[in-house]
Protein backbone atom coordinates (compact mmCIF):
# COMPACT_ATOMS: atom_id res chain seq x y z
CA UNK A 1 0.00 0.00 0.00
CA UNK A 2 1.52 3.62 -1.19
CA UNK A 3 2.35 5.29 2.20
CA UNK A 4 0.71 8.83 2.52
CA UNK A 5 1.98 11.94 2.45
CA UNK A 6 2.96 13.61 5.80
CA UNK A 7 2.48 17.47 5.91
CA UNK A 8 5.46 19.41 7.31
CA UNK A 9 5.31 20.77 10.60
CA UNK A 10 5.25 24.30 11.42
CA UNK A 11 8.52 26.32 11.91
CA UNK A 12 10.40 23.49 11.07
CA UNK A 13 12.66 24.17 7.54
CA UNK A 14 11.74 22.12 4.68
CA UNK A 15 14.51 19.54 3.36
CA UNK A 16 14.89 20.37 -0.74
CA UNK A 17 16.58 17.97 -2.68
CA UNK A 18 17.68 18.06 -6.83
CA UNK A 19 17.62 14.30 -8.29
CA UNK A 20 20.30 14.91 -11.22
CA UNK A 21 19.63 12.35 -14.19
CA UNK A 22 18.08 10.91 -17.60
CA UNK A 23 14.54 11.32 -17.93
CA UNK A 24 13.79 7.25 -17.00
CA UNK A 25 11.14 5.77 -15.20
CA UNK A 26 14.18 4.97 -11.92
CA UNK A 27 13.88 9.59 -11.87
CA UNK A 28 10.06 9.05 -11.36
CA UNK A 29 10.82 6.33 -8.36
CA UNK A 30 13.15 9.02 -6.78
CA UNK A 31 10.73 11.66 -6.78
CA UNK A 32 7.79 9.75 -5.81
CA UNK A 33 9.66 8.86 -2.81
CA UNK A 34 10.34 12.11 -1.96
CA UNK A 35 7.00 13.37 -2.67
CA UNK A 36 5.52 10.49 0.15
CA UNK A 37 8.01 11.90 2.82
CA UNK A 38 6.62 15.23 1.88
CA UNK A 39 10.44 16.20 1.24
CA UNK A 40 10.29 18.79 -1.98
CA UNK A 41 12.13 17.83 -4.96
CA UNK A 42 12.67 18.77 -8.24
CA UNK A 43 14.79 17.03 -11.53
CA UNK A 44 17.39 18.65 -14.19
CA UNK A 45 18.14 16.29 -17.05
CA UNK A 46 21.59 14.98 -17.81
CA UNK A 47 20.97 13.77 -20.82
CA UNK A 48 23.42 15.96 -22.76
CA UNK A 49 26.65 15.00 -21.05
CA UNK A 50 25.59 10.92 -20.67
CA UNK A 51 25.11 11.78 -24.66
CA UNK A 52 28.75 12.84 -25.09
CA UNK A 53 30.12 10.38 -22.89
CA UNK A 54 29.09 7.33 -24.74
CA UNK A 55 30.91 8.72 -27.68
CA UNK A 56 28.61 10.99 -29.93
CA UNK A 57 30.88 13.97 -30.29
CA UNK A 58 34.02 11.60 -30.69
CA UNK A 59 35.75 12.93 -27.49
CA UNK A 60 36.80 8.85 -26.93
CA UNK A 61 38.16 7.51 -23.47
CA UNK A 62 40.82 9.80 -22.70
CA UNK A 63 38.81 12.77 -22.64
CA UNK A 64 36.23 10.76 -20.52
CA UNK A 65 39.01 9.55 -18.05
CA UNK A 66 40.35 13.67 -18.20
CA UNK A 67 37.03 14.57 -16.88
CA UNK A 68 36.83 11.83 -14.39
CA UNK A 69 40.42 13.03 -12.96
CA UNK A 70 39.23 16.52 -12.71
CA UNK A 71 35.47 16.90 -13.25
CA UNK A 72 33.32 17.84 -16.13
CA UNK A 73 34.86 20.65 -18.21
CA UNK A 74 31.75 21.36 -19.94
CA UNK A 75 31.10 25.10 -19.05
CA UNK A 76 27.77 25.43 -21.02
CA UNK A 77 26.55 22.56 -19.04
CA UNK A 78 28.04 23.35 -15.68
CA UNK A 79 26.55 26.64 -15.79
CA UNK A 80 23.22 25.09 -16.93
CA UNK A 81 23.01 22.29 -13.90
CA UNK A 82 24.45 24.77 -11.56
CA UNK A 83 21.38 27.53 -12.32
CA UNK A 84 18.64 24.81 -11.53
CA UNK A 85 20.53 23.27 -8.46
CA UNK A 86 20.82 26.90 -7.09
CA UNK A 87 16.74 27.20 -8.37
CA UNK A 88 16.16 24.42 -6.40
CA UNK A 89 17.77 25.49 -2.84
CA UNK A 90 18.52 21.85 -2.69
CA UNK A 91 20.07 20.15 1.02
CA UNK A 92 21.23 17.49 -0.88
CA UNK A 93 21.73 16.29 -5.00
CA UNK A 94 20.57 12.74 -5.90
CA UNK A 95 22.31 11.24 -8.70
CA UNK A 96 21.14 8.62 -10.38
CA UNK A 97 21.90 6.24 -13.45
CA UNK A 98 25.38 3.50 -12.25
CA UNK A 99 28.61 5.64 -12.39
CA UNK A 100 28.13 7.73 -15.64
CA UNK A 101 27.52 10.82 -13.37
CA UNK A 102 30.94 10.36 -11.71
CA UNK A 103 32.57 13.07 -13.38
CA UNK A 104 29.84 15.45 -12.91
CA UNK A 105 29.46 14.81 -9.19
CA UNK A 106 33.28 15.79 -8.87
CA UNK A 107 32.82 19.20 -10.22
CA UNK A 108 29.79 20.07 -8.97
CA UNK A 109 30.79 18.90 -5.67
CA UNK A 110 33.95 21.18 -6.10
CA UNK A 111 31.96 24.25 -6.87
CA UNK A 112 29.02 23.56 -4.70
CA UNK A 113 30.89 21.61 -1.46
CA UNK A 114 28.43 22.29 1.33
CA UNK A 115 25.71 20.33 -0.22
CA UNK A 116 25.46 16.74 0.27
CA UNK A 117 25.52 13.93 -2.69
CA UNK A 118 24.22 10.97 -3.26
CA UNK A 119 24.30 8.46 -6.18
CA UNK A 120 22.55 5.81 -6.81
CA UNK A 121 24.05 2.62 -8.54
CA UNK A 122 21.15 1.06 -10.27
CA UNK A 123 23.65 -1.38 -11.89
CA UNK A 124 27.37 -2.23 -10.87
CA UNK A 125 29.72 -3.04 -12.41
CA UNK A 126 28.71 -2.68 -16.10
CA UNK A 127 31.26 -4.33 -17.25
CA UNK A 128 31.26 -8.12 -17.69
CA UNK A 129 35.06 -8.99 -18.42
CA UNK A 130 37.70 -8.55 -15.62
CA UNK A 131 39.94 -5.78 -17.00
CA UNK A 132 36.81 -3.62 -17.53
CA UNK A 133 35.63 -4.14 -13.72
CA UNK A 134 39.02 -3.50 -12.25
CA UNK A 135 38.77 -0.09 -14.27
CA UNK A 136 35.54 0.14 -13.07
CA UNK A 137 36.57 -0.09 -9.46
CA UNK A 138 39.12 1.99 -9.53
CA UNK A 139 37.09 4.71 -11.39
CA UNK A 140 34.35 4.75 -8.53
CA UNK A 141 37.37 5.53 -5.85
CA UNK A 142 38.63 7.36 -7.62
CA UNK A 143 35.44 9.53 -7.36
CA UNK A 144 34.20 8.40 -3.34
CA UNK A 145 35.76 11.82 -1.84
CA UNK A 146 32.65 13.37 -3.78
CA UNK A 147 29.91 11.25 -2.72
CA UNK A 148 28.68 11.40 0.43
CA UNK A 149 26.53 8.12 0.22
CA UNK A 150 25.88 5.37 -2.36
CA UNK A 151 22.04 4.10 -2.90
CA UNK A 152 22.59 0.29 -4.10
CA UNK A 153 19.65 -1.96 -5.19
CA UNK A 154 20.44 -4.56 -3.30
CA UNK A 155 22.58 -6.27 -0.26
CA UNK A 156 24.63 -8.02 -2.60
CA UNK A 157 25.81 -5.14 -4.37
CA UNK A 158 25.86 -3.54 -0.87
CA UNK A 159 28.14 -6.10 0.22
CA UNK A 160 30.67 -5.85 -2.64
CA UNK A 161 31.37 -2.25 -2.79
CA UNK A 162 31.97 -2.58 0.62
CA UNK A 163 34.13 -5.44 0.20
CA UNK A 164 36.05 -4.92 -3.32
CA UNK A 165 35.90 -0.59 -3.57
CA UNK A 166 35.08 1.25 -0.77
CA UNK A 167 38.80 0.45 1.09
CA UNK A 168 39.46 3.42 3.73
CA UNK A 169 36.94 5.53 2.27
CA UNK A 170 33.90 6.05 4.44
CA UNK A 171 31.09 6.47 2.37
CA UNK A 172 27.62 5.75 3.67
CA UNK A 173 25.88 2.81 1.47
CA UNK A 174 22.08 2.07 1.85
CA UNK A 175 19.88 -0.11 0.35
CA UNK A 176 17.13 0.80 -1.70
CA UNK A 177 15.17 -1.42 -3.39
CA UNK A 178 14.60 -0.27 -6.86
CA UNK A 179 11.02 0.00 -7.93
CA UNK A 180 8.72 2.15 -9.98
CA UNK A 181 5.66 4.98 -8.42
CA UNK A 182 2.56 2.90 -7.92
CA UNK A 183 1.04 5.62 -10.20
CA UNK A 184 2.05 3.59 -13.28
CA UNK A 185 0.91 0.23 -11.11
CA UNK A 186 -1.49 -1.62 -13.55
CA UNK A 187 -5.13 -1.65 -12.33
CA UNK A 188 -6.61 -3.82 -14.37
CA UNK A 189 -6.04 -7.45 -14.72
CA UNK A 190 -5.32 -8.39 -17.92
CA UNK A 191 -7.41 -11.61 -20.00
CA UNK A 192 -5.73 -14.58 -20.48
CA UNK A 193 -7.30 -18.02 -21.25
CA UNK A 194 -3.76 -19.73 -22.74
CA UNK A 195 -4.23 -23.53 -21.53
CA UNK A 196 -0.86 -24.41 -22.74
CA UNK A 197 2.78 -23.42 -21.00
CA UNK A 198 3.81 -20.10 -21.71
CA UNK A 199 6.17 -17.09 -21.07
CA UNK A 200 6.30 -13.71 -21.97
CA UNK A 201 10.25 -12.58 -22.65
CA UNK A 202 11.00 -8.46 -22.23
CA UNK A 203 14.29 -8.00 -22.56
CA UNK A 204 15.74 -7.23 -25.92
CA UNK A 205 15.70 -9.16 -29.44
CA UNK A 206 16.97 -6.48 -31.71
CA UNK A 207 21.03 -8.27 -31.61
CA UNK A 208 22.30 -6.02 -34.32
CA UNK A 209 22.13 -2.91 -31.79
CA UNK A 210 24.96 -1.28 -31.22
CA UNK A 211 24.62 -1.34 -27.38
CA UNK A 212 23.84 -4.93 -27.22
CA UNK A 213 25.93 -7.67 -25.76
CA UNK A 214 26.24 -11.19 -25.92
CA UNK A 215 24.31 -11.09 -22.73
CA UNK A 216 21.88 -10.12 -24.83
CA UNK A 217 21.59 -13.01 -27.06
CA UNK A 218 19.52 -15.73 -25.42
CA UNK A 219 18.28 -17.83 -28.63
CA UNK A 220 19.91 -21.33 -27.92
CA UNK A 221 18.19 -20.97 -24.60
CA UNK A 222 14.70 -19.49 -26.40
CA UNK A 223 14.92 -22.77 -28.68
CA UNK A 224 15.60 -25.27 -25.88
CA UNK A 225 11.85 -23.54 -24.40
CA UNK A 226 10.10 -23.49 -27.90
CA UNK A 227 11.46 -27.46 -28.30
CA UNK A 228 10.24 -28.27 -25.01
CA UNK A 229 6.66 -27.41 -25.84
CA UNK A 230 6.59 -23.79 -23.91
CA UNK A 231 5.06 -21.02 -25.68
CA UNK A 232 7.26 -17.93 -25.98
CA UNK A 233 5.99 -14.79 -26.78
CA UNK A 234 8.82 -11.30 -27.21
CA UNK A 235 9.13 -8.89 -29.38
CA UNK A 236 9.66 -9.30 -33.34
CA UNK A 237 13.11 -8.81 -34.17
CA UNK A 238 15.21 -10.34 -37.46
CA UNK A 239 17.26 -12.05 -35.34
CA UNK A 240 14.23 -14.40 -34.12
CA UNK A 241 12.12 -14.89 -37.42
CA UNK A 242 12.69 -18.02 -37.92
CA UNK A 243 8.99 -19.47 -37.96
CA UNK A 244 8.86 -21.49 -34.91
CA UNK A 245 5.50 -22.70 -33.95
CA UNK A 246 5.63 -21.94 -30.35
CA UNK A 247 7.21 -18.25 -30.80
CA UNK A 248 4.91 -15.61 -30.66
CA UNK A 249 6.06 -12.42 -31.92
CA UNK A 250 4.10 -9.22 -30.75
CA UNK A 251 5.21 -5.20 -32.15
CA UNK A 252 7.73 -3.50 -29.77
CA UNK A 253 5.89 -2.02 -26.67
CA UNK A 254 6.89 0.15 -24.12
CA UNK A 255 7.73 -0.86 -20.94
CA UNK A 256 3.82 0.68 -19.57
CA UNK A 257 2.11 -1.17 -22.11
CA UNK A 258 4.22 -4.61 -21.56
CA UNK A 259 3.48 -3.83 -17.58
CA UNK A 260 -0.72 -3.41 -18.52
CA UNK A 261 -0.31 -6.70 -20.73
CA UNK A 262 1.55 -8.95 -18.36
CA UNK A 263 -0.28 -10.37 -16.09
CA UNK A 264 -2.25 -12.00 -18.87
CA UNK A 265 0.76 -14.66 -19.26
CA UNK A 266 1.84 -17.87 -16.90
CA UNK A 267 5.11 -16.15 -15.98
CA UNK A 268 7.90 -13.37 -16.99
CA UNK A 269 11.55 -15.06 -18.34
CA UNK A 270 14.72 -13.13 -16.50
CA UNK A 271 17.57 -15.08 -18.18
CA UNK A 272 20.53 -13.45 -19.86
CA UNK A 273 23.36 -15.60 -21.52
CA UNK A 274 25.90 -15.81 -18.92
CA UNK A 275 28.06 -17.96 -21.24
CA UNK A 276 28.99 -14.86 -23.31
CA UNK A 277 30.66 -13.23 -20.56
CA UNK A 278 33.47 -13.64 -18.74
CA UNK A 279 32.70 -12.47 -15.60
CA UNK A 280 29.10 -12.02 -14.38
CA UNK A 281 29.28 -9.75 -10.90
CA UNK A 282 26.91 -7.92 -12.92
CA UNK A 283 23.89 -10.31 -12.81
CA UNK A 284 24.36 -11.15 -9.49
CA UNK A 285 24.66 -7.73 -7.73
CA UNK A 286 21.90 -5.96 -9.83
CA UNK A 287 18.15 -6.22 -10.18
CA UNK A 288 17.52 -5.72 -14.28
CA UNK A 289 14.18 -2.99 -14.97
CA UNK A 290 12.34 -6.01 -16.94
CA UNK A 291 12.39 -7.76 -13.35
CA UNK A 292 10.95 -4.22 -12.14
CA UNK A 293 8.33 -4.64 -14.54
CA UNK A 294 7.38 -7.94 -14.01
CA UNK A 295 6.71 -7.50 -10.48
CA UNK A 296 4.82 -4.58 -10.86
CA UNK A 297 3.05 -6.32 -13.76
CA UNK A 298 1.27 -8.52 -11.38
CA UNK A 299 2.79 -11.70 -12.96
CA UNK A 300 5.41 -14.82 -11.82
CA UNK A 301 8.98 -14.71 -12.81
CA UNK A 302 10.79 -17.84 -14.07
CA UNK A 303 14.40 -17.50 -13.48
CA UNK A 304 17.19 -20.23 -13.75
CA UNK A 305 18.27 -22.02 -11.01
CA UNK A 306 21.84 -21.22 -11.02
CA UNK A 307 22.98 -17.26 -10.15
CA UNK A 308 21.12 -14.03 -10.27
CA UNK A 309 21.45 -13.89 -6.47
CA UNK A 310 20.23 -10.26 -6.20
CA UNK A 311 17.19 -10.87 -8.16
CA UNK A 312 15.85 -13.63 -6.02
CA UNK A 313 16.73 -11.79 -3.15
CA UNK A 314 14.70 -9.17 -4.72
CA UNK A 315 12.27 -11.78 -5.03
CA UNK A 316 12.02 -13.27 -1.34
CA UNK A 317 8.74 -11.72 -0.04
CA UNK A 318 7.47 -11.70 -4.34
CA UNK A 319 5.83 -15.14 -3.81
CA UNK A 320 5.32 -16.15 -7.24
CA UNK A 321 9.57 -17.22 -8.32
CA UNK A 322 10.03 -20.27 -10.43
CA UNK A 323 13.13 -21.51 -10.57
CA UNK A 324 14.53 -23.91 -12.99
CA UNK A 325 17.33 -26.12 -13.92
CA UNK A 326 16.57 -26.84 -17.55
CA UNK A 327 13.91 -26.46 -20.24
CA UNK A 328 11.96 -29.06 -19.79
CA UNK A 329 11.78 -28.23 -15.74
CA UNK A 330 10.48 -25.43 -16.49
CA UNK A 331 7.74 -26.99 -18.99
CA UNK A 332 6.88 -29.59 -15.99
CA UNK A 333 6.28 -26.49 -13.67
CA UNK A 334 4.29 -24.39 -15.58
CA UNK A 335 2.32 -27.74 -17.12
CA UNK A 336 0.78 -27.87 -13.34
CA UNK A 337 -2.06 -25.34 -14.48
CA UNK A 338 -3.38 -25.58 -10.94
CA UNK A 339 -0.28 -24.52 -9.02
CA UNK A 340 0.39 -21.57 -11.80
CA UNK A 341 -2.90 -21.02 -11.49
CA UNK A 342 -2.11 -20.07 -7.84
CA UNK A 343 0.59 -18.17 -8.25
CA UNK A 344 -0.87 -15.97 -10.72
CA UNK A 345 -2.75 -14.93 -7.95
CA UNK A 346 -0.39 -14.21 -5.54
CA UNK A 347 1.58 -12.22 -8.57
CA UNK A 348 -1.18 -10.18 -8.38
CA UNK A 349 -1.63 -9.41 -5.05
CA UNK A 350 1.94 -8.98 -4.69
CA UNK A 351 2.35 -5.91 -6.83
CA UNK A 352 1.89 -3.48 -3.95
CA UNK A 353 5.15 -4.44 -2.02
CA UNK A 354 7.25 -3.13 -4.97
CA UNK A 355 6.13 0.28 -5.56
CA UNK A 356 8.41 3.74 -5.16
CA UNK A 357 6.25 4.81 -2.43
CA UNK A 358 6.82 1.23 0.26
CA UNK A 359 10.76 2.00 -0.13
CA UNK A 360 11.00 5.49 0.78
CA UNK A 361 11.29 4.80 4.09
CA UNK A 362 14.46 3.33 3.58
CA UNK A 363 15.75 6.43 1.18
CA UNK A 364 14.76 8.32 4.34
CA UNK A 365 16.86 6.74 6.39
CA UNK A 366 20.01 7.15 4.72
CA UNK A 367 19.05 10.78 4.10
CA UNK A 368 18.94 10.98 7.61
CA UNK A 369 22.34 10.00 7.97
CA UNK A 370 23.43 12.01 5.36
CA UNK A 371 22.39 15.12 6.50
CA UNK A 372 24.32 14.59 9.77
CA UNK A 373 23.13 17.51 11.03
CA UNK A 374 19.70 16.83 10.20
CA UNK A 375 17.07 19.20 10.70
CA UNK A 376 14.02 18.13 12.74
CA UNK A 377 12.24 17.68 9.51
CA UNK A 378 14.49 14.45 8.29
CA UNK A 379 14.57 13.04 11.53
CA UNK A 380 10.77 12.96 12.00
CA UNK A 381 10.23 11.99 8.33
CA UNK A 382 12.85 8.85 8.83
CA UNK A 383 10.85 7.86 12.17
CA UNK A 384 7.36 7.92 10.33
CA UNK A 385 8.18 6.09 6.94
CA UNK A 386 9.83 3.75 9.32
CA UNK A 387 6.74 2.68 11.01
CA UNK A 388 5.08 1.98 8.16
CA UNK A 389 6.13 -1.25 7.30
Amino acid sequence: MATEAMAPQAGLRQVRACVIGPDIMHRESLLAMFASLSIEATSTDDSHTFLSRAGGDGRGRLARAMDIAWGTRDPSWMRHVLDAIDASRADVLVFHWGTLPLSDIVAIRRARPALRTMLMLLCFPLALSPAGIKRQHLVLRRCLPSIDALICPTPEMADYLRRRVLGRHRTRIGVVAPCWPDAVRPTRRAAGERTRPNLVYVGRTDLSGKTVHGADDIRVLMRSLLDAGIELHHARSPETEDGHPNRVHFRPLTNLQLMQGMAAFDASLIAYNLDACSRTDRFDLTVPDRLISSVLGGTPVALPRDGYAASKTYLRDHGAMLTFASAHDLYRQLSDRGRMAELKEVAWDARNRFVAERQAGALAGLLGEVLDEAPQRVRTAVAWSGGRG
